[in-house]
Order: C-alpha cells, then structure tokens, then sequence
C-alpha cells in the first residue's frame, strides 16, 4: 500500500510541476480562466476596386494589479503587406518603423528593460505573426494599430474579401529539440504549448493558447467597418460568415458602408464579405496604375473565355486526398465529407480516381486509381460515410501517396486536397509538391472557420491548380460546385504577356486559366514617353483558339516620394512572395535573406527578415517593479469539437511532455514493483 501511495505522491508532483509551468509562461489557459490583459480589436477597412486597405486597431487594457509584458500570436491574410505600427499611450502617439529583424528584437529588449513601453510585431509566417508588449501599467490602456492591405478575389462573377481573425491549432511534426529554445531569442518568456522540432524550429512561437467562447462575455470581442467603393454597379452585398448591415453610401450605386449587425462579434472565425456586380457590368478587364519614384506600379486584372466546348473536355484521373485529424472534429469533417461526396458524383465512367485518407497515418480507398463506375463509387462512399476526426496531421505522408499515382495518357491527372491546413511545416511540404507534383494539378479545399490560408494558397500555385476556401456548411454546394465545373471545364493554357517594355512581373510564369479566374499580373515598369501608350497584350489558347486581350495603361502623376503607394508596396509584397517561392524550390530557405531584406526595406514591409517595432520614450515603470509575463489567448475556432488548447488534439506539446513522461514513470515503477520482466 505505501509502494502505491509512493506513486501517485510522485505522479501528483509531476503533474503540479507541468502546471506551474503552464501558469507561469501561459502556456496552459483553462475554460472560464479570464486574461489579464483584455484584448478588443476594431477593423477598418477601405476597398477599392480589388485593393483593401486595412487599420486594424489593438486595444490592451491591463486589468490586473501588477505591471504586465504580453504576447499575442494572431492572424493576418496571407497576401498582406503589412507597412504601418502605431501605438497610442494616453494621448501620445507613437509612430513604429521598420527594422532589421535582430535589431527590432534588440530595441524592443532594450526599451523594456528602461522601463518604457513599448511593442514589436513579427512575422512567423506570412499569415502569422507574434505581437509583443512591454510594461503595461495597472488600470492603463495602450491601442496599437497595424495597417495592411490585401487583394480582393474574383471568382466566378463574385468579388470576396476574409479577414481571419483566429486560428486552428497547427500539427507540429518531428522530433522535439529543447535546445533550440536558447538560440530563439525569446523576448518575454512566453513560448507556445509545442516544443521545437527538427521540422518545426519555431513551434513555440506558433502555437498560442486557445479557449472556447464564451456567448455571454466575448473573449476577444471585435467590430468591424467596411467601406466599399466596388467601381461598378452592385447587385448584392452579403455575408456568410456573420450578420451584417449594408447601406448606400455617397448617392452611388456602387459604394457601400457594411457594419456587424450586432455591432460586436467574438474573434472566433474568419470574416467574409461578398458581392456582385450587375450582370450587365461584369468587368471584363480593369487596370490600376500608380507611379512612384519614377517607375510605374501596375495591376491588371483579365477574364478568360466564358464559352465553354464541351468537346474540349478530356477524361480525368481525380485523386481525392481528406483530412481526417483531429483539428477537423466538428463542423470541419462535416464539410469535408460533403465536400467528397461532391467530387465523387461529378465523375462519369469514362474518368478515373481514388480516395486518400489521413491522420497520424495514410489509407487509400484502392492501391491505385479505378474506373469511376458506380461500384466503384459506391464503395469509396461507404469509406466517406464512415470517416472520423481523430490523430495527428500527417500531410507529407498523404501527399507522398497522391502524388504516387501515375495517370494514363489519355487522362488529366487532378489531386483534389481538402484540409484544414492546420500544420507547422509549411516549408516542407511546399518543397515536396514542387518535387513530386511532375505534370498533375493540384487543387486545395480551405475546410473550416479559420483555415490555414497561406499553406492552402501557396501549395495550389506551387501544384498549378487553384485554391477554395469553404468557411462553413451553406457554403458547401456553391463553393464545390464552382471548384468542379473549373475542374471539368476547359483551360487557357500557354498564356504569355507582350508588355510595352522589359518589365519585371509577377508571377513570373501565368498559371493554366480555369473557367470564371481572371488573370492577375502586377509590375514595375520603367519611365517611357508620357504621349506613348503602355500597351498589354495577354495571350492564350483556348480550345483549339488563339485568345486575346489588350490593355492600354493609364498616365497617372507621380505619388509622394517619402510615402510608398498601395501598389508598389503590393509588388514588394508580391516580389518577396517570389523570393520565398524561390527558396522552397531551391532548398535555400535559410539564405534568402541577402534577397528578401533589401525588397522589404525599400518598400517598408514586414517580412520573414523584417519587423515593425515602436517605442515610447519616456520610461514609465518603476525601477523597482518587474512586470510579470503573459499570453492572451485566441478564441478556439467555431464549429470546433476543442474546448481548450493547452495542447492540441494533433500535436504532442510542453505540458503533455511533462504528463507523458510521468505516465511513462508510474508505469516503470508499477511494473518494476510487480515483478515484469522482458525476456528470460
């Protein structure tokens, strides 16, 4: 009996060891525990045309009787270019600058060992950043406010624009390496629930804590206010994703004010907004042209054919690859497996396809691709019908076996990939899909109300394919439909742009067209004569037909040279893109920097090598206090089967370390006590 009361003494001091450590990093937060630095956020966003500006305003009220440091890991779109940092303390206003990374780290640190406040933003990755404050009062407020700005989709007659707001809880791959923490210069001490892995450098800097909402008190409450100058007469304005109020603004028909109808919402899903032109003012081309520095910035935006020959349409090997982890439990695998069952209905008996599931592990339907007959068909719905969110998210293993597949000739080999996105590992999987993909496409299907959309958009450019996002379950049937009549209709394929002059241009190689997607092009073209015209022409082939388009660019005059115009920071934005791209491709991720750096400085951007950091001058924390550390929490994903994220549900993180190795303990003791032995 002592032996017993010995090992559950020594289990109980393990686990009170793991929580004290979640309690003092932040890394465990509990249903019902309230922060101690209360975070609001308001959006205010101006579009025109298919540009969004964005001021997203941070409010940190600190609610506690000590000074506090906080950290704050949240979403911004993957296209952003983020340029601006203001942070306001009490009527001071205090402008932020772009800096080198290690030199924004070294005056943020510096600032908050002084005693002033102070903030730093980083990019962890192009859709995630790390947000750190330093020396916040008792009773004090401080507002910091980020400005960006993102495209606008057009898709298929409609124009969107999401705004994420929070984050599904990422699978962390690989062998966990403490001693990398030392070298990733934490500036407060608050790190993540995932240790480092070999895969996952920084896996402590991008796994915050996360708890359910709470209808009757937000979490993290936000507002939001859109001011929408479309260029064309509107048929519509709505939203999918939250209730909101649209009204007429400035006696045109095509400006709107939209508002959250209930004026404040909880941060727990992404937000979209949606409209539609007139049908008799569907844009067929639209420029936007800026000159800066005595280069000229421009974007053009093209529509393919909308004739479709039905002769055009070859056979298709459709390889299906769902996520059945345990990110997607919840309205996620509901989705995904009407979503599936979509797919596999579209297929006539002349296609060929195959069915992948995974989670910790990889299962196919069939060892290769079948004839879609309606046996066939019948059985990999019986395997759809049955499947289960549950396990990690093994996605490397999942495209591996995808891409394994080998299309007859005579088929258009297709991999359909619907997923949450919700990994760590970006980078590695991104070098695999240029390695394996050969002469496949593959199309990426973002599930869920907070998806990772960086992974999900830049793996449909690296697989040629295009990328649909599904926020929840009335988007299901529109949204796939669409995605399946891209996938059977034909393409504009060897499309080429005659610019006026040598120009650099992204992307650098325009993508295969499918049905209802314009071609977007933006560049930076050198000074020409002012009475010449910049004539564009965008050519193709397009069933059996040789396709057109031309577009004379505007003259516009010169922007203020101190002041960087949405588009050329929309280039360099576009240009580090690239770069990265590049380095994926070339294995040299490490080294991009002497590339990325210069891009990034020039057109004042946040970047992987870049950070915004503000400081007040004026010390206002006693010598003789130390400000204690903490983590604000994001809201867990509506529709999410998660309650709390000390550690996810996929992932094995630094408290479940703690529990496993006392589990592993008692049970080497328990069997040390009664007498197992291995071998004789």
């Amino acid at each position: 009996m002592g032996k017993h009361i010995g090992l559950w003494l020594l289990l109980l001091v393990c686990c009170s060891a793991a929580a004290e450590q979640g309690e003092s990093t932040g890394q465990l937060l509990l249903d019902g525990q309230r922060q101690a630095l209360h975070l609001s956020s308001h959006y205010q966003l101006s579009i025109q045309g298919l540009e969004a500006r964005v001021e997203l305003t941070q409010t940190f009220k600190n609610t506690a009787e000590q000074w506090v440091n906080a950290t704050y890991v949240f979403p911004l779109p993957e296209d952003s270019a983020v340029s601006r940092l203001t942070m306001k303390v009490g009527e001071r206003i205090i402008e932020g600058e772009i800096q080198e990374k290690q030199q924004a780290k070294q005056t943020f640190a510096a600032a908050k060992a002084a005693g002033k406040k102070a903030s730093l933003i980083e990019q962890q990755r192009p859709n995630l950043f790390r947000q750190q404050l330093a020396n916040v009062g008792p009773g004090e407020t401080v507002e910091i406010t980020l400005g960006y700005s993102q495209q606008v989709i057009y898709d298929a007659g409609e124009f969107r624009l999401r705004i994420p707001t929070t984050l599904t809880p990422r699978y962390i791959p690989g062998v966990s390496r403490a001693e990398l923490l030392p070298e990733a210069s934490i500036t407060t001490g608050v790190t993540g629930w995932a240790l480092p892995t070999d895969q996952v450098a920084d896996a402590h800097l991008i796994t915050p804590a996360q708890v359910k909402a709470d209808s009757a008190q937000p979490l993290n409450p936000m507002t939001i206010e859109v001011e929408l100058h479309a260029g064309v007469p509107l048929q519509s304005v709505t939203s999918d994703t939250h209730k909101v109020r649209v009204d007429a603004i400035g006696g045109s028909d095509g400006e709107r004010r939209i508002l959250l109808q209930n004026q404040v919402a909880e941060m727990d899903r992404d937000f979209e907004l949606r409209w539609r032109a007139r049908a008799d003012a569907s844009p067929v081309a639209a420029q936007f042209v800026s000159r800066w520095r005595g280069d000229r910035y421009a974007q053009i935006l093209l529509m393919p054919p909308q004739q479709v020959n039905a002769g055009q349409v070859l056979p298709r090997e459709l390889i299906l690859v769902v996520d059945t982890s345990g990110s997607m439990a919840g309205q996620s695998i509901e989705q995904a497996r009407k979503s599936a069952l979509m797919a596999l209905e579209q297929l006539n008996t002349e296609d060929r396809f195959n069915v992948v599931f995974f989670a910790s592990h990889t299962r196919a339907v069939f060892s290769q691709a079948v004839i879609a007959s309606e046996h066939n068909k019948q059985e990999a719905r019986r395997e759809i019908l049955a499947m289960r969110a549950d396990g990690g998210t093994e996605m490397h293993s999942a495209l591996s076996r995808a891409f394994d597949h080998t299309a007859q000739e005579s088929h258009v080999q297709q991999i359909v990939f619907v997923t949450d996105g919700s990994v760590g590992n970006e980078a590695q999987l991104l070098t695999l899909i240029h390695r394996r993909l050969g002469d496949a496409r593959l199309f990426t299907v973002a599930i869920g109300s907070a998806p990772n959309r960086f992974f999900m958009r830049r793996a449909a450019e690296f697989g040629r394919g295009s990328f649909t996002e599904i926020a929840n379950a009335s988007q299901v049937q529109e949204r796939m439909q669409q995605l399946l009549s891209k996938l059977q209709k034909p393409v504009v394929t060897n499309v080429s742009i005659d610019w006026p002059q040598p120009v650099e241009s992204f992307p650098r190689q325009v993508p295969d067209l499918y049905w209802g997607e314009p071609v977007q092009v933006i560049a930076k073209l050198p000074p020409w004569p002012s009475r010449s015209d910049a004539r564009v022409v965008v050519r193709g082939e397009s069933a059996g037909q040789t396709w057109v388009r031309e577009l004379v660019l505007s003259n516009p005059a010169e922007n203020d040279e101190n002041t960087v115009p949405v588009l050329a920071q929309r280039f360099g934005r576009e240009k580090i893109a690239f770069l990265e791209d590049e380095a994926y491709r070339l294995g040299e991720r490490d080294s991009a920097a002497a590339k990325i750096l210069p891009v990034a400085l020039k057109y004042q951007l946040m970047s992987r090598f870049t950070s915004l950091v503000a400081v007040d001058k004026t010390p206002s924390k006693p010598e003789s206090i130390t400000a204690q550390d903490h983590e604000i929490a994001s809201a867990i994903p509506a529709g999410s089967a998660m309650r709390a994220v000390g550690y996810p549900q996929t992932a094995a993180g630094v408290v479940w370390h703690w529990l496993l190795g006392a589990v592993a303990l008692l049970m080497l003791l328990a069997m040390q006590y009664k007498g197992v032995r291995y071998g004789r």
